[in-house]
């Protein structure tokens, strides 16, 4: 995306940062560049995604580049689009569904432990034209999500619809508290051994992987 371009990206929505911690990255700074541009998907499909509406000005005033995907919007929404927004649309009805099934496939191997399913579905993501980064924040959701399962009762309680909370709490109920908490923060820790130079975040993962699920 060459709007962020020489900024850290920050992505919100299924497999990356919860909506409802947008405003904390309103001109923020990033770990590694001067600025963060965050990537909102599909926002208005979750609960926790209205709310932003009211955050519309924010977005127009905040010296942070913020892009959102949505294939459609009703009323109040567009009524709130601040008049300096750039609104593009895509005809995307030729593209394949198989990368997203791809990576819900890896987090459900993932989470359920299967091995060598998520190193066949991985090299599959890798050699289709997924990034490492995509796969990585997808597999980190799903690991926070596992924690979060460990620590509440409901998917109402958790902020979660309830079929990836199932998913979550018995994979959870699987590994036990404290492991669904160190497979999360090795998956942070993987993300900044890879920004010190320890290796490609594609090999690292591909080793996490192999070792861990």
């Amino acid at each position: 995306m060459k709007l962020a371009d020489k900024s850290e990206v920050v992505r919100f929505g299924e497999g990356g940062e919860a909506f409802a911690n947008v405003g904390s990255y309103l001109s923020a700074r990033g770990l590694f560049a001067p600025k963060v541009s965050l990537i909102l998907d599909r926002p208005f499909e979750t609960e926790e995604g209205e709310a932003l509406l009211a955050m519309f000005k924010d977005f127009a005033e905040a010296d942070t580049l913020v892009v959102l995907i949505q294939p459609e919007l009703n009323a109040e929404a567009k009524k709130k689009i601040p008049k300096n927004a750039v609104i593009e649309r895509y005809d995307i009805s030729y593209q394949s569904e198989k990368p997203e099934q791809n990576v819900f496939a890896l987090t459900d191997a993932f989470a359920a432990g299967d091995r060598k399913k998520s190193w066949i579905l991985y090299r599959q993501m890798i050699e289709n034209g997924a990034s490492a980064e995509e796969i990585h924040g997808a597999l980190s959701w799903q690991a926070r999500a596992m924690v979060l399962a460990t620590k509440t009762k409901s998917a109402e309680e958790a902020g979660m619809k309830s079929y990836p909370y199932g998913k979550a709490k018995a994979a959870a109920g699987r590994l036990g508290p404290a492991a669904a908490e160190n497979l999360s923060r090795e998956l942070v820790s993987l993300y900044h051994r890879s920004r010190a130079g320890e290796g490609p975040l594609e090999d690292l993962l591909e080793v996490f992987l192999l070792r861990k699920t």
